[in-house]
């Protein structure tokens, strides 16, 4: 049997030595942060200035993380050119060759924002901007126009710009065309039959 007091110096070797690891690895993190947490900012910041360029959070990430790894390695340096051939006749020293520049390092730049045309002006009173229809009808109401299902949508409802197909339109327009209001008329008026 082992005595109690080797078990308690077995101990306290074990503990001061998770100690040690502990504190090793707590300044090890302190010096540099991790890929994942300068990637977790930088997609922090792009969501805040709407530069996600429509990317994915594991898109985003995945890109991140190839930058990083790709500025973390070295990049192998240039082979010197070939000595030129003696010449048979001595000539003055010439200077030494600067040495090559090291190589940028290389930033995430985020692409531009993709430019989306939720409408396209296809018939007469159709317009591909809400700021369109509202300079042809200002005292009538702008509608969304499902040019689908023939269905308008008000501003504020769910479905107003965002269907597949469709354009801004005056109210007045959008019925003279055939097209009907939507049965999910939220915070607008009742109108009468």
């Amino acid at each position: 049997m082992i005595s109690t007091s080797i078990r308690v110096a077995l101990s306290a070797l074990f503990f001061a030595g998770a100690l040690a690891l502990a504190a090793t690895g707590a300044a090890q993190a302190q010096q540099a942060p991790s890929v994942m947490k300068q990637c977790g900012d930088e997609w922090k910041a792009a969501k805040a200035n709407n530069t996600t360029n429509g990317m994915t959070w594991p898109q985003f990430l995945s890109q991140c993380r190839t930058q990083k790894e790709g500025a973390a390695t070295p990049a192998a340096a240039p082979s010197p050119a070939p000595a030129p051939a003696a010449a048979p006749a001595p000539a003055p020293a010439a200077a030494p060759a600067p040495a090559p520049a090291p190589a940028p390092v290389q930033t995430y730049q985020p692409k531009p924002a993709p430019v989306h045309t939720a409408a396209a002006a296809t018939g007469a009173g159709q317009f591909a901007t809400e700021a369109q229809a509202k300079t042809r009808c200002p005292s009538d109401t702008v509608v969304w126009v499902n040019t689908k299902s023939h269905v308008y949508h008000y501003a504020g409802t769910r479905g107003y710009g965002t269907t597949k197909q469709g354009a801004y339109m005056c109210e007045a327009d959008a019925t003279a065309a055939g097209d009907r209001a939507s049965k999910s008329r939220i915070g607008q008026p009742k109108q009468q039959p």
